[in-house]
């Protein structure tokens, strides 16, 4: 059953987040995330520079 959720997921994603950790991570719920988006400014693949961003918006 998760690998029929995970397909669902996928099917939802735009395709500016593919490869995205954060979408890999949070799917809809990415803070990021917007219905029909077109691209996206916190796109990463590097979990430490996720976690840079993250943490320079908490300032």
């Amino acid at each position: 059953m998760a690998k029929e959720e995970k397909t669902k997921e996928s099917k939802d994603m735009p395709p500016c987040c593919a490869g995205c950790i954060r979408w890999e991570r949070f799917g809809k719920k990415c803070w990021y995330f917007w219905e029909n988006k077109k691209e996206c400014t916190m796109w990463t693949s590097d979990v430490n520079e996720m976690a840079a961003q993250d943490s320079s918006s908490l300032l």
